[in-house]
């Protein structure tokens, strides 16, 4: 009887551990006190190797619960070499909680449909307004020139909260659609005899930019000077993920002129589900040593820009006004690593060159990414965003997230 029972114990031990050789799980562990709701996560293929053991070649990961729910993901090549290289998904975890997640691996025909939530949209302006995957930047700086060329001047992406533009032209400045809708829109905002600058049910272009930087736009700062892209050689753009989760593409700047430098530069911008915020991670070449990146937010229609420091690693720099473009309440702001900001800047009223920006002076190194994030809350989206106070929280509760990651084992 001893025996049989021990045998027993020693069969169910085995069946006990075998779903976990089979399915491959991985655990997340929130080591904070915060509510972490669309966590983004991202795990490369190597790391996903180094916590599995093995990843088919061929084949993509997709994730479930231990309830056997799909947890959404998508399986991103950016280096386009032809094999996923990023694993990213989103999920919700309560305070000091651990999650199971169980991988497994399928053909691309396999993959499940999950809800959209990002989008990129680039398009020409011909009779069908074919999407482009490829287009030289246009060396105009005039406006209506670059509208006859590209649906809404240049390349626009959205999640399921924000949207945004570039001017793909020599201002290379960066707009906002405020959104009104969870839904998609861009591929069709400009089609229309409607004017994006009118407010429709999906919302509408909401920030005047004139000649400043914008929604956190680019320029270089090289001996106390400020360059925009205004003297480039070439300009390109190249998409490497759109959604369902994420989207991520990079502009890329070769033979930029600035005093007496000649830079090369990639911008990448990402965007996914159910964040206030698009990342923006931008790498130099060319740097002598007397140069600093320069972003900010345009102030046309505000007087004051608050700063605070919500946490040991991050600083953020942000407007609250009736700025937005009918003078509804509009919160920007810019999420910036605290060790990489050298001093703010407000650029003049009037003049040549940039105007009418707060500007954050930051660190560059040779060939080193720069990363920050940058923040829109229109009150028309949601009607707390009326509150500057509502704003600032939320970039805090980001801040503490981005600072206190959770752990993957």
């Amino acid at each position: 009887m001893k025996n049989l029972v021990l045998f027993l114990l020693i069969t169910l031990s085995f069946f006990s551990c075998k779903p976990d050789e089979d399915n491959k799980i991985i655990t997340l562990v929130n080591p904070s006190d915060m509510i972490r709701t669309d966590e983004a996560v991202v795990i490369t293929r190597d790391n996903l190797v180094s916590l599995i053991a093995s990843v088919p070649e061929v084949l993509i990961p997709i994730l479930k619960d231990e309830k056997g729910v799909e947890i959404p993901s998508q399986a991103d090549d950016l280096d386009k070499d032809g094999n996923w290289d990023e694993l990213f998904f989103l999920v919700d975890l309560e305070p000091g909680s651990v999650k199971k997640v169980i991988v497994s691996f399928v053909e691309k025909n396999q993959i499940p449909e999950y809800t959209v939530r990002s989008n990129i949209r680039f398009a020409n302006m011909d009779s069908v307004h074919t999407e482009l995957s490829f287009a030289n930047r246009l060396k105009t700086s005039d406006s209506p020139t670059t509208q006859k060329y590209f649906q809404m001047e240049g390349p626009a992406w959205e999640n399921d909260k924000v949207a945004f533009r570039n001017y793909y032209d020599a201002r290379n400045g960066f707009d906002i659609f405020g959104k009104r809708t969870s839904s998609m829109v861009l591929d069709s905002v400009g089609l229309i005899a409607h004017s994006y600058h009118e407010l429709a049910d999906w919302g509408m272009d909401i920030l005047k930019v004139g000649n400043s930087l914008g929604a956190g736009a680019i320029a270089i700062k090289n001996n106390d000077k400020v360059y925009r892209f205004d003297s480039l050689e070439s300009g390109i753009i190249e998409i490497l993920a759109e959604g369902p989760l994420r989207s991520v593409f990079r502009l890329g700047f070769s033979g930029w002129h600035a005093g007496d430098g000649v830079y090369e530069m990639v911008h990448e911008i990402s965007i996914w589900g159910g964040v206030q915020f698009y990342k923006s991670k931008v790498t130099i070449s060319g740097l002598k040593g007397n140069e600093s990146l320069i972003t900010g937010i345009v102030n046309i229609d505000s007087d004051s820009l608050i700063i605070i420091h919500p946490n040991e690693k991050y600083v953020v720099l942000a407007t609250h006004d009736n700025q937005a473009y009918d003078g509804e309440k509009l919160g920007m702001a810019l999420l910036i690593q605290n060790s990489g900001l050298i001093e703010t800047i407000e650029a003049p009223e009037v003049g040549e060159g940039i105007v009418q920006t707060y500007m954050a002076n930051l660190k560059i190194a040779e060939g080193e990414p720069v990363e920050f994030y940058f923040y829109s809350g229109w009150e028309l989206q949601d009607k707390r965003f009326q509150d500057e106070q509502f704003f600032l929280d939320l970039i805090r509760k980001d801040a503490d997230r981005f600072a206190e990651p959770i752990q993957i084992k």
